[in-house]
């Protein structure tokens, strides 16, 4: 079981990943530190430290894990991507839901709010959902990030107000070692005999959603059909990446399942089905498909990402 270190300036925590095999996992013991590296001292938006450089305003860039005193916890954690003074977060905040925000660069940090579809910001609007605000703030002193996490409650004249949800977390770079998926879903993915059958996924989708209950297993369908030209190029290659439960998808004999290819068009549509995902696991378990295509030698893209919460019994 190997120990992870976390890419900071302080003596390296090991975060455990033994533990997290089949599930999103949540906190390991990260070893007793001091002060960074060097002794620097600064306030939250300080650049006087080098060693630190990678903390700042413009240094917000990758991936993220929460850290309480001796604890990093892998259920608390998110990405940055950035251009300018734009950039789109996707965090983690427990359980399996990813949510992705809008940011704002301001005099001493950054202001992440969730972007919601038209029917999302109308429930919200309902009190029907919740909706949050992230403040980030560059924090040199430990040479980390100190957010703040805040509920916005919508009020009667349209506006919204702010409900602080504690004080703040500490987060320090995520462990370039450990692979676990960030994105939120950008589409439903389905099980069983639907995964394959475009015509029971338009049926599911009109009756509210993917179907999420199966059986448990070892050789579970998963998937989706897609339109062949919205995919792109026909020249291109096609396949995807797979996670379970945040992870990487497993094999019965525990190796990693390398990139699926998808099936070849047919009838201008595209299969993405995994026939025989190993899932042997009751309860509540996240399926997630990263669709990619390479055409002409050129970079993997990522097309979406597909997801379904399947109750497994």
């Amino acid at each position: 079981m190997p120990d992870l270190p976390l890419p900071f300036m302080r003596p390296a925590p090991a975060l455990l990943l033994g533990l997290c095999a089949a599930t999103a996992c949540g906190s390991a013991e990260v070893p007793a530190d001091g002060a960074p590296a060097g002794g620097a001292a600064g306030g939250a938006a300080g650049g006087a430290n080098d060693k630190c450089a990678h903390v700042s305003l413009d240094g917000l860039d990758g991936r993220w894990i929460e850290v309480k005193g001796r604890q990093g916890n892998y259920t608390h954690r998110f990405e940055v991507q950035r251009s300018g003074d734009a950039a789109e977060l996707f965090v983690v905040l427990g359980g399996f839901t990813k949510k992705r925000l809008q940011g704002e660069k301001r005099s001493g940090d950054w202001r992440f709010t969730e972007a919601l579809d038209e029917a999302g910001m109308s429930a919200w609007q309902r009190g029907e959902r919740s909706r949050v605000r992230l403040f980030v703030e560059p924090w040199a002193q430990q040479c980390s990030l100190r957010v703040t996490e805040v509920e916005l409650v919508p009020k009667a004249d349209g506006g919204e107000g702010e409900k602080p949800k504690g004080t703040f977390t500490e987060y320090l770079p995520f462990p370039a070692e450990a692979v676990f998926s960030f994105r939120p879903c950008d589409g439903p993915a389905f099980l069983g005999k639907a995964a394959a059958d475009a015509g029971l996924q338009a049926k599911q989708l009109a009756a509210g959603g993917a179907a999420p209950g199966h059986s448990l297993g070892d050789a579970i369908p998963v998937g989706v059909v897609t339109d062949a030209a919205a995919d792109g190029d026909p020249a291109c290659a096609y396949d995807m990446d797979l996670y379970f439960d945040d992870r990487p998808a497993m094999d019965k004999a525990g190796a990693p399942r390398g990139p699926v290819a998808a099936a070849a068009a047919a009838g201008g549509k595209r299969a993405w089905v995994v026939p025989d995902w190993y899932a042997p696991y009751s309860g509540n378990h996240h399926f997630e498909l990263y669709r990619h295509r390479t055409c002409a030698g050129g970079p993997r893209e990522l097309i979406d990402v597909r997801c379904i919460e399947a109750v497994l019994e």
